[in-house]
């Protein structure tokens, strides 16, 4: 078949966005098949008759890959995802859960139906991929939406936002338990622990945000409990993430009502920072009261860029407004997008030259001309639970690589192979010992024990989890806790615990092996003259620059290594291959990586075997698009200026203005334009953007991959092989110098076989490094020949054909992006990243380039959305309002006949209604237990007037020496952190958190010598001294009291008896009298004698006699006595 060289040019990589807007009546795409038989609507059926099913689970791979695929923005797996009726893995099997029902999804538009190709007439600029074909199908004119008018709104979302307190002795509804009644306990604390590792939290461990929203109200023993219930609202979600979590369902992880506020707390944090309810689930509208008047246009939040970070944002904003909705405001968002289709860098090209192809009815074959692979859906990757959990879309499981051709077309020898590749690893490893040690600030733990056996901890001690971790920061543990308690060993146990601020322990061994005796393990022979202790010395090369390199330390380790051993040219291509996988990476040539920074986000990779979406991976953004319905995106619209306001005033809103006059206002704006375009200054700002932030943009790196997509009539190479390899000739050939093979080593150097995923004989070449560079500017037809020639040159026994289709990416001169993804560049600082993501006044950032954990992939882009989502959340709604109080105290409002058993495995009874009259706290009274109580009141009061209430436990001060250091070193710590911050940034007003000083004054205390903390811990001696003489005092004041107290209601008593007494009686009482008319049950009792505040309590929950009154007071006076109180709190056995 002879192929003609027609040339189309397609708008920037980008194409038209197909069936945008092209709907039936219900919402529903024309074009869309829902029907796979099991209530599931994936975006892209499949059949089984044609396509491998897609497999249920994936499993992380013990192998060691010889591909790093961190590279192009990508995704990432998560093993065992279940469903919280049935697991998402087995809706291909036609079984449904109860819960699955409520999620049909609806509005799908099978975008692969149609494909959509810009005019022959595109402009230049616009054109950074080429496509050559056999034959040009006809092309199809776009649909955009209509335009968008100027909005002027208010934007109030307050009042949608509050959520009731849960007070004691207000009216109580029991939610339904969530957790499982027929499941072992210890089954269910493991199903919650994985389901926090799958959300990207700690288990056992608050998240930084959660300790400083919850650091100053919650018990630090009551971590555990808190924990227990935000573990149990993650495995709701991710057994099911197609279903939305409602708070209800929330509250049903409490297993007490003392814990109901912890678990509204917990729900809201995990909804508005986008842990639940995140993707393609529809999120109820909130039922709202209707209110008279003219309703009110909520905010506009305008979205810069519909790709994943834009398109992840705006769906979060949508399904946040929903929840949090009032019925007299309308938010709006809207996405303003400069390409004619949305993705972004996620883009799947149709691909025309054979028909029919060998995909399902429905699907177009596709190639990626972005974004590829999925590095792995477990451990938290958030795109594993809209991939295969919302969209059902089928994958293919990539396997290693296990051929690489040398030049003369000859497969490598295995064994040489793995020689190579390990002193390549070895090479790499050593050059991690000048990496950046980043510094982690550990944040309360709970028990790990009671996590994991899903128990919760009862006892309080008063200490707040703030209190409790600057003592441990300090080391004073056991100067705040009382003996007794340490001895128990309650709470926490000071043993585990890592001093804050400590530096990640370096991944490399403690004491480096030499070089040579590491060789003689990985089968190398030694040159002659070269001893078992001879070792690399990498320290001239780093002393040499202020900002050295990856490339210049690796560089110099080949060299030193080709002293040591008897390498051969074949060795230098192996070894620069790898080279070339680590530029398919980071998209730049290594010798540009910054030597301390270049993996700053190691430790954050997930888990599981690499992955292709099969049917195009387009399908991913596409669906964030139109489920549960369909964003407002308008295409088409080019920005060139955003103006903003940096004071973020509430009356000054924002502008985006687009290149055809257009104009959009807002109340706030998210720009998710990449990198790059931030460092071309296509677009401008007003006011201009601030020193600090151009400069964290001028130091990180963008950089750059291409690919050359081959299409054939028929395949030549191994099909059931998913990549093979290609090793580079050097400027000079056989060279042993390693500069040599820098310019040519990522040339073709790796091949993906895509006709699992495209139906097609498709070979798509990568172009890494420099070679990436050159391909911009290079010729299709010099392309195309050098590699068809280099193909002919491996399959030699076979007749390799001219291609029919050919595609030739060129991402660096695409207007709208500049590139490929962004990469840590020499002169970069730790915290650029975060600087990017900082936003200012009513502008606010997201995309690969501000997620500092989860660089150049599409799961740190969406991620970055989400976060994105959120800090608008807090600054329309403002943050999360905690309950007060956040932990009842227990008493009589949560006794054993009201609260819900602890144990998990049993089934939890609805409380009787109000009107029963089985609950003695709801039943009405009769006129003798009204005459009662006021009887009660009236000796109460009388007691009261006479001698006054009982005096309340004096507050313990000045027992943790550390506070007192803290007040006399603070403000030197603050400055010399300041001063620390300010260097590393390069930005003169930048400040130090507030959590980084309190770990520097620890530091400083733990490093102090003695004498400098005697005084301190002299003073702490006095002042227990004196608390304990004041406790004392304390102590007979109250005996004395209580003496009297008996004394005046036996004679209250003998002068009014009770059944002579009548309620009249109450109003010869003095003034003084009736501010103490209601009687302080145990709970208002404690709160008496350990200096708390208490809140009145109903005349129901009174004692009913005198009786009653003298013994609840008793256990408590006597565990006063007895030296059972901790920090003014009753210890548990007084309670």
């Amino acid at each position: 078949m002879e192929a003609t060289t027609t040339t189309i040019k397609t708008q920037g990589l980008n194409g038209h966005l197909p069936e945008l807007g092209r709907a039936d009546g219900n919402g529903r795409a024309q074009n869309s098949n829902h029907a796979n038989g099991n209530g599931l609507r994936p975006l892209l059926p499949y059949h089984q008759g044609l396509l491998p099913q897609a497999p249920q689970q994936s499993y992380p791979s013990e192998r060691d890959p010889k591909i790093h695929l961190k590279g192009p923005p990508s995704l990432l797996p998560s093993s065992s995802i279940h469903s919280r009726h049935a697991s998402y893995q087995n809706m291909n099997s036609g079984s449904v859960g109860p819960r699955d029902t409520r999620s049909s999804m609806n509005g799908v538009d099978a975008m692969s139906h149609t494909t959509s190709h810009a005019s022959h007439d595109a402009a230049p600029d616009e054109s950074a991929t080429t496509a050559s074909m056999a034959s040009v199908s006809e092309s199809k004119p776009s649909m955009p939406p209509s335009a968008l008018a100027n909005h002027s709104s208010s934007p109030d979302l307050r009042a949608s936002s509050h959520t009731t307190d849960f007070v004691p002795g207000s009216p109580r509804y029991r939610p339904k338990s969530s957790i499982p009644s027929r499941l072992p306990t210890g089954v269910y604390a493991q199903q919650c622990v994985a389901a926090a590792y799958a959300s990207r939290l700690d288990p056992y461990a608050l998240h930084i945000k959660e300790q400083e929203a919850l650091q100053d109200h919650l018990c630090h023993l009551h971590v555990t409990v808190y924990l227990n219930i935000r573990n149990g609202i993650l495995r709701l979600w991710t057994r099911n993430p197609m279903v939305s979590v409602t708070k209800e369902e929330a509250m049903g992880c409490a297993k007490d009502y003392r814990w109901m506020n912890l678990a509204a707390f917990a729900y809201e944090w995990l909804v508005r920072n986008g842990y639940i309810n995140f993707g393609c689930a529809e999120i109820p509208v909130s039922l709202a009261t209707p209110k008279k008047g003219r309703r009110k246009e909520g905010p506009v939040i305008v979205v810069v860029g519909a790709g994943m970070a834009g398109l992840g944002c705006a769906r979060q904003l949508e399904g946040l407004f929903n929840q949090y909705r009032d019925s007299c405001v309308s938010p709006r968002v809207v996405l303003v997008e400069g390409r004619r289709r949305i993705g972004g860098r996620i883009y799947s090209h149709p691909l025309r030259s054979l028909q029919p192809s060998g995909m399902p009815p429905g699907m177009v074959p596709k190639a990626e001309m972005g974004a590829h692979i999925i590095v792995g859906f477990d451990h938290g990757n958030p795109l594993d639970a809209i991939i295969r959990g919302q969209l059902a879309l089928p994958y293919h499981l990539l396997r290693d690589i296990s051929t690489i051709y040398d030049i003369d077309g000859s497969p490598v020898d295995e064994v040489r192979d793995a020689m190579d590749e390990k002193l390549y690893n070895d090479v790499l490893d050593r050059s991690g010992f000048y990496r950046h040690k980043s510094v982690v600030v550990p944040t309360a733990e709970g028990d790990r024990d009671f996590i994991d056996s899903g128990r919760d901890v009862v006892a309080s001690d008063g200490l707040t989890v703030r209190q409790y971790e600057e003592a441990r920061a300090a080391g004073t543990i056991g100067l705040l806790l009382p003996a007794k308690r340490v001895r128990r060993g309650v709470g926490h146990k000071t043993a585990d615990i890592k001093a804050p601020g400590a530096p990640v322990a370096d991944l490399g061994p403690t004491e480096e092996q030499p070089a040579a005796l590491a060789c003689q393990a990985m089968g190398w022979n030694l040159n002659s003259g070269i001893s078992s202790d001879d070792s690399l010395n990498l320290d001239p090369v780093v002393r040499a620059s202020k900002y050295p390199t990856l490339g210049a330390v690796m560089d110099e380790g080949v060299k030193q290594y080709r002293r040591m051993l008897p390498l051969a040219p074949k060795d230098m291509r192996l070894l620069n291959w790898h080279f070339a996988n680590l530029e398919y990476a980071n998209a730049v040539n290594i010798g540009k990586l910054s030597l301390s920074g270049w993996d700053q986000d190691m430790g954050n990779e997930f888990e599981g075997e690499h992955s292709q979406v099969v049917g195009g991976y387009q399908q991913l953004p596409y669906g964030l698009w139109s489920l549960p319905n369909k964003l407002d995106v308008r295409t088409n619209r080019i920005v060139t200026k955003i103006s903003y306001d940096p004071s973020d005033r509430a009356t000054q809103r924002a502008l985006v203005h687009c290149e055809n006059g257009e104009v959009f206002e807002a109340d706030r704006v998210v720009f998710t334009g990449s990198l790059g375009v931030l460092k071309s200054q296509s677009i401008q700002f007003s006011p201009p953007l601030p020193d600090w932030k151009r400069a964290a943009i001028n130091r990180l790196g963008f950089g750059v991959l291409n690919k050359v997509i081959l299409v054939f009539d028929r395949p030549f190479w191994d099909t059931e092989r998913d990549m093979f390899g290609l090793l580079r000739e050097p400027k000079t050939r056989d060279s042993m110098v390693q500069e040599d093979y820098s310019a040519n080593r990522g040339r073709f150097y790796l091949f993906w076989n895509c006709m699992k995923t495209t139906g097609l004989p498709v070979l798509i070449a990568l172009m890494a490094g420099d070679a990436a560079l050159q391909a911009e500017c290079t010729p299709d037809a010099e392309l195309v020949a050098e590699v068809t020639s280099q193909l002919r040159n491996v399959f030699k026994d076979t007749a390799v054909p001219d291609p029919l289709e050919t595609i030739i990416t060129r991402w660096g001169t695409d207007r709208f992006t500049r590139g490929s993804y962004s990469y840590v560049a020499a002169h970069a600082l730790p915290g650029d990243y975060d600087l990017m993501a900082t936003r200012l006044g009513n502008l606010h950032f997201a995309g690969e380039a501000t997620c500092g954990t989860h660089p150049a992939t599409v799961h740190g882009a969406y991620l970055s959305g989400l976060r994105a989502a959120s800090e608008v959340m807090d600054s329309v709604l403002g943050p999360i309002e905690i309950p007060q109080p956040l932990v009842p105290e227990k008493g009589k409002s949560f006794d054993s006949s009201t609260s819900t058993p602890a144990a998990t495995g049993q089934k939890r009874k609805e409380p009787p209604s109000s009107s029963d009259p089985g609950d003695p706290a709801t039943a009405p009274l009769s006129s003798e237990d009204n005459r009662r109580q006021a009887y009660d009141k009236a000796m109460l009061a009388a007691i009261h007037a006479e001698i006054g209430p009982p005096m309340p436990r004096p507050a313990r001060t000045g027992l943790n020496p550390f506070l007192l250091y803290q007040k006399d070193f603070w403000g030197k710590c603050r400055a010399q952190c300041d001063e620390a911050r300010r260097a590393e940034t390069g930005d003169f007003n930048a400040r130090a958190a507030r959590d980084e000083i309190r770990a520097a004054l620890g530091l400083m205390w733990r490093q102090a010598p003695g004498e400098e903390k005697w005084p301190y811990i002299e003073q702490t001696e006095v002042n227990r001294q004196r608390n304990a003489e004041i406790c004392d005092r304390w102590r007979r004041t109250l005996a004395e009291w209580e003496k009297k107290s008996l004394k005046l209601k036996e004679q209250w008593c003998r002068e009014h008896p009770f059944e002579m007494w009548m309620p009249g009686e109450m109003s010869d009482l003095p003034p003084a009298a009736a501010v103490t008319l209601t009687t302080p049950s145990s709970a208002s009792l404690s709160a008496h004698v350990t200096g708390h505040e208490s809140t009145s309590h109903p005349v129901s929950s009174t004692p009913s006699s005198v009786a009653e009154f003298t013994h609840t007071t008793a256990p408590f006076t006597a565990a006063a006595s007895e030296g059972g109180h901790t920090n003014g709190i009753p210890s548990t056995n007084a309670t």
